[in-house]
C-alpha cells in the first residue's frame, strides 16, 4: 500500500514538472542538421542546425544541442534551408470571374455586384482548395500567402493564409489584412465604365460608409425613438479601411493611376498598399515620403526582339533613325527592368506579390532581375520574406530563419536561384511535406 502511494506521489510530481517545463502538451520536436541555413539578410551558416516544435522555432545555428525527443533529419552539408517565400498578393483558389454578363436594365446604377464593388466577399470563404496553384507554390519555396480575389473595382477582402496545397482552407492565419481595388472598371455596358468613374464611385461608397456609420452611432446612442438603421455588409466592409484599420492593397501599375490613388488618398485619408506597381519608380520619392509599401510585380515587360537578333552575324545594317528607335527601347526597357531596384535605392519597402503572375514564371523573372535589374541575391531573398512579412505587419513572426518565428521554411537541394534547384521539403506552421525529387540530366 505505502508502496502504491509512493508511486502515486511520484508519478504526480512527475507530471507537474513535466508542465513546468512544457513537456505535458508539446509535440514532439523535429529537427535538420547538416544543412546550409539562408537567413533573410544574406547571411547563411553552413553545417547549421534548426530545432522546431509546435510550430516554433527553438535553436538555429551552428553548435545546437538537439533536443532527446526530436526526429532527425541530416542533410548530410548538401541541402539549402531559406525563409519560406511569402506572396504579399496572390489570386491563389479564386473563383474565375463569370465574363458572360448582361447589360442591366439600370447600366448608370446597376447595384453593387454587378459593378464590381464587392469587398466583404472573404476568400477564406470562397477558396477553392483544390486549385492547382495551392499545390505547386510550396514546390516553389512559398510558405505564406495574402490571397485576394478576382474581380473588378474592389473584388474583396484579402485574407492571410499557410499555404500548404490542400489543407490551405484549414490554415488562416488572418483574416481581412485588407480590401482589395483597382482602376477595373464594371464588366459590359455598366457603371463605372471608366477611371474617373471608378474614383467618382469610391468617393461615394466612403460617404454613403461615413453617413451610415454615424447612423449607427447614434442609435446605439439613444433609447429611443429613433430607428435602426438598415444593414449594407457592402458599406459595413469598408469602415475598418475608411478608420485606417485596414488598408487598400491597390493593385495598379501606371505612374498616371499611382498619381491618381494619391489624389484620392489625400481626399478619403486611407492606408494604401501599391500591389504590382511595374511604374512605381517614377514616384518613388513620393512614395517613401508618404511610406507607401509596394508588393512588387516581376512580370516582366517583353524583351525586345532585335536584342536577340543583334547577334547575328547575317542581320543587315540598320539606319541611324532605326537606331535612334532601339536606343529609347532599350532605356524604356531597362527602366522597367531595374524599377524594383530604383525603389529600394530611394528608400522604399518593396516586397512581392505574384497578382497573377504563373508560378513557373516566377524563377526565370527573378533570374532575369538578378542579370538585368541590379538586384543581388540577398535583394531578392528579402523581398520575398522579411520585407513582405514587414508589410503584412508580421514582421516579428515570419520573413526570417530565427529563434521564437513561426516555423516556415523551405529546403532546397541547391541554392533557390541555381539552375535545377528543388524544394525537398516545405515545413508550414511546423507541419512538415516531402516532395519527389525530379530527376534531372546533369
Amino acid at each position: 500500500m505505502k508502496k502504491t502511494a509512493r508511486l502515486i506521489v511520484f508519478c504526480f510530481a512527475f507530471l507537474m514538472v513535466c508542465s513546468l517545463q512544457g513537456w505535458s502538451q508539446s509535440s514532439p520536436a523535429e529537427a535538420f542538421k547538416n544543412v546550409t541555413i539562408h537567413t533573410s539578410d544574406g547571411n547563411t551558416i553552413e553545417g547549421g542546425t534548426i530545432v522546431w516544435r509546435n510550430g516554433v522555432i527553438t535553436d538555429v545555428g551552428k553548435n545546437v544541442d538537439i533536443p532527446f525527443d526530436a526526429y532527425v533529419r541530416d542533410g548530410g552539408d548538401s541541402l539549402h534551408v531559406y525563409p519560406g517565400f511569402i506572396d504579399g498578393h496572390a489570386l491563389w483558389g479564386s473563383p474565375d470571374i463569370d465574363e458572360d454578363v448582361e447589360t442591366p436594365g439600370e447600366p448608370g446604377n446597376p447595384g453593387y455586384g454587378r459593378a464590381g464593388i464587392q469587398p466583404e466577399r472573404k476568400p477564406s470563404e470562397l477558396l477553392q482548395a483544390d486549385s492547382k496553384a495551392l499545390s505547386e507554390a510550396p514546390k516553389e519555396g512559398f510558405t505564406t500567402a495574402a490571397l485576394g480575389l478576382k474581380g473588378q473595382m474592389l473584388p474583396g477582402q484579402v485574407d492571410l493564409f499557410f499555404i500548404n496545397g490542400k489543407k490551405t482552407e484549414d490554415l488562416l492565419l488572418e483574416q481581412g489584412v485588407g480590401v482589395t481595388a483597382q482602376f477595373e472598371e464594371a464588366q459590359g455596358q455598366a457603371y463605372p465604365s471608366t477611371t474617373m468613374g471608378i474614383m467618382s464611385q469610391l468617393r461615394q461608397l466612403f460617404n454613403d460608409a461615413k453617413a451610415l456609420q454615424q447612423q449607427e452611432q447614434y442609435f446605439a446612442s439613444v433609447s429611443s425613438n429613433y430607428p435602426a438603421p438598415k444593414q449594407n455588409k457592402v458599406l459595413q466592409a469598408l469602415y475598418p479601411v475608411m478608420d485606417k484599420q485596414q488598408p487598400f492593397y491597390f493593385v495598379v501599375d501606371t505612374e498616371e493611376n499611382i498619381e491618381r490613388i494619391f489624389q484620392l488618398q489625400d481626399e478619403l485619408g486611407f492606408e494604401v498598399v501599391i500591389v504590382s506597381g511595374k511604374e512605381a519608380y517614377k514616384k518613388a520619392e513620393e512614395l517613401k515620403q508618404r511610406e507607401i509599401p509596394v508588393l512588387a510585380s516581376i512580370d516582366l515587360p517583353e524583351e525586345p526582339k532585335w536584342r536577340s537578333e543583334e547577334e547575328d552575324e547575317d542581320q543587315p545594317e540598320i539606319t541611324e533613325e532605326m537606331r535612334i528607335f532601339r536606343d529609347k527601347q532599350e532605356a524604356a526597357y531597362k527602366a522597367d527592368i531595374q524599377n524594383i531596384a530604383k525603389l529600394i535605392d530611394n528608400g522604399v519597402k518593396v516586397g512581392f506579390a505574384s497578382n497573377g503572375l504563373e508560378l513557373s514564371d516566377i524563377n526565370k523573372n527573378l533570374t532575369t532581375l538578378k542579370e538585368e535589374g541590379d538586384l543581388e541575391d540577398e535583394d531578392i531573398l528579402r523581398m520575398l520574406t522579411q520585407s513582405t512579412a514587414d508589410i503584412l505587419g508580421y514582421s516579428n513572426q515570419l520573413g526570417n530563419i530565427d529563434e521564437g518565428r513561426i516555423a516556415s521554411f523551405t529546403v532546397f537541394t541547391k541554392p533557390f536561384m541555381e539552375e535545377k534547384a528543388q524544394a525537398l521539403y516545405s515545413i508550414t506552421d511546423g507541419n512538415l511535406t516531402e516532395f519527389e525529387q525530379e530527376s534531372s540530366e546533369e
